[in-house]
């Protein structure tokens, strides 16, 4: 089928931008087709538009032009009193999700009551879905108290309980240690092929989106782009007749080869990037171009020999690194390092504005 019924999602010249922020950030994309049964990775920097994309699909926000239609009907033309209806095919859990007072069982009763689930359905439908997040027998605790990460999973098994046509997830696994994050995304992976639920999940972890989903959406300031990696960066060129470079923060820069005006995008391939360990951090060897300090606040191994790692400083970075190199430079979570890239190995995204071009 190729019609606009056969399609979950189907979104035309959305625009969207939150009241007294115009000029500040916009949300806009063309075109986005998102099929039944399908998972959607959302990935990008922060402030890329990932949890307002999300908003949108989740019919809570409006777009302020543009065509938003679900399963082949634009929600926005429909009656007002219809649209509560229709949001409940949709299930958002947010980055910080919010427990209702009471019992875990309160919380996951909550949804089938709105819906009129028959209450005799109830106790199996709850028992299943807190299995799935490795919590099974909780109903009775109480929702206060509970950790950030148990917080996220009950999130997870309230919506997982509803069976939802489209299953929206912001980060699911943020607050989650690792292993179980594994186990989490099993989960949801199962629940697609079972329910046959469209999910649509944000994660700045492109390791994590290339393993759960089908198609990956790159996102930086609110807009669709065509690349396939990390470490997203944007400002206003400049250049001093030597080089020229962007600075993402106030004094912090990144240098680039050739010259640019104007508003730039640019991104680093983690492959590209050269991790130094705290022996050249504690030598202090910068040379001022395109070296970072920062402390290693991820290290996730992968099976093809490689360590992806996540350095948070002044600016956050993301390197794929050989396993033997993380051994011999003594790289692990906590520790100083040092970051370097050359000017070439900074992509710029989209065309030179006209005047540039010869």
């Amino acid at each position: 089928m190729t019609g606009t019924e056969s399609a979950a999602y189907l979104l035309e010249r959305v625009r969207f931008a939150y009241p007294g922020a115009a000029g500040r950030f916009a949300f806009e994309i063309d075109s986005l087709r998102v099929e039944p049964g399908s998972v959607l990775a959302l990935v990008g920097p922060n402030g890329a538009g990932k949890t307002t994309l999300l908003m949108l699909l989740a019919l809570l926000l409006r777009p302020s032009d543009g065509r938003v239609a679900f399963f082949g009907r634009n929600v926005w033309e429909f009656e007002s009193r219809e649209r509560p209806l229709t949001r409940r095919n949709a299930v958002l859990v947010t980055h910080h999700p919010y427990l209702f007072k009471g019992t875990v069982g309160d919380n996951l009763a909550f949804g089938l009551k709105v819906r009129g689930v028959p209450e005799s359905e109830w106790p199996s439908r709850m028992a299943d879905a807190l299995a799935l997040v490795e919590l099974p027998g909780w109903e009775g605790k109480q929702a206060a108290g509970l950790s950030a990460g148990q917080v996220q999973r009950i999130a997870l098994a309230r919506a997982l309980v509803l069976r939802p046509k489209i299953l929206l997830l912001d980060e699911p696994t943020a607050n989650i240690e690792a292993g179980l994050s594994l186990r989490i995304e099993a989960v949801i992976g199962e629940f697609v092929r079972e329910i046959g639920t469209t999910v649509i999940f944000s994660t700045h972890n492109t390791s994590q989106a290339s393993r759960l989903a089908g198609s990956i959406l790159y996102l930086s300031e609110g807009k669709r782009v065509p690349f396939s990696h990390e470490n997203c960066f944007s400002g206003t060129a400049a250049n001093d007749g030597v080089k020229s470079w962007i600075e993402p923060r106030p004094g912090i820069r990144i240098v680039f080869a050739g010259a640019r005006r104007g508003h730039v995008t640019c991104v680093i391939n983690p492959a590209r990037i050269r991790i130094e360990g705290e022996v050249a951090y504690r030598a202090g060897t910068d040379d001022g171009t395109n070296v970072f300090r920062g402390t290693v606040s991820r290290l996730e191994m992968t099976e093809g020999g490689q360590a992806l790692v996540r350095i948070a400083g002044d600016l956050t970075f993301r390197a794929v690194c050989p396993l033997a190199e993380v051994e011999e430079k003594r790289i692990a979570l906590s520790r100083p390092v040092l970051v370097r890239f050359d000017p070439q190995d900074v992509e710029l995204i989209g065309a030179p504005p006209a005047e540039n071009k010869k």
